[in-house]
């Protein structure tokens, strides 16, 4: 049995952990530029396909790299934002319910002047209760609406009558690399998956007009 799966990473090579480069391996603004060339050549020729068989014949392996992939997204964001994890879990919540209803149509949906790092105006963005917070978490009503407060008081997230709104942070210096550094995180449990033959690249296949 295959499932279809959106367009692959194709990245970087395969590490144990990506945060963690030997000495000296030093990682430039160009080189990373290539990847990011890679990855859209990558998208553009194949698509990828899960192996259900596979996948469960390598259970653990495949299970190892998604937990370690889930690790590293929460250390990269963590060492960024400086909260413990229920906060962390709190303000990722947030972040992205107040789009959800913006982003989820699509990118078709969304003016290109508004994809990259620029702040979305005020109506594509949503307050989120404390109760959805809460749905969304699976944490306590309490315990969000106690950790919700302090969060405001130290201005991490705006309280409005509507709800809870997270401050837009894609602007920041960090912002562009974390998120270059998610991809890559990404792209090598992919290329783990891809080794186990939990997930497969296929080529596209061309149109009628010859295009792929």
């Amino acid at each position: 049995m295959r499932v279809a799966l959106r367009p692959p990473s194709k990245l970087c090579t395969p590490v144990l952990n990506p945060l963690r480069r030997a000495v000296g391996d030093t990682v430039t603004q160009d080189q990373r530029s290539q990847r990011v060339a890679e990855a859209i050549k990558a998208v553009q020729t194949h698509h990828q396909s899960i192996s259900v068989a596979a996948m469960e014949r390598e259970l653990r392996l495949c299970g190892f790299a998604l937990l370690n992939h889930y690790l590293t997204m929460h250390q990269v964001i963590a060492e960024h934002v400086g909260l413990q994890p229920v906060e962390l879990l709190i303000l990722v919540a947030t972040t992205t319910g107040n789009v959800q209803r913006t982003l989820r149509p699509g990118p078709e949906a969304l003016p290109e002047a508004l994809r990259g790092s620029k702040p979305l105006p005020p109506g594509l963005v949503v307050p989120m209760s404390r109760r959805a917070i809460a749905r969304v978490t699976g944490l306590p009503t309490e315990t969000v609406r106690r950790h919700v407060d302090s969060m405001v008081k130290r201005g991490i997230l705006v309280s409005t009558p509507k709800g809870v709104l997270a401050p837009g942070r894609l602007s920041e210096d960090w912002a562009a690399a974390a998120t270059l550094r998610l991809i890559e995180s990404h792209a090598v449990c992919t290329e783990q998956l891809i080794a186990l033959k939990a997930v497969t690249l296929q080529p596209k296949r061309a149109d009628k007009s010859g295009k792929a």
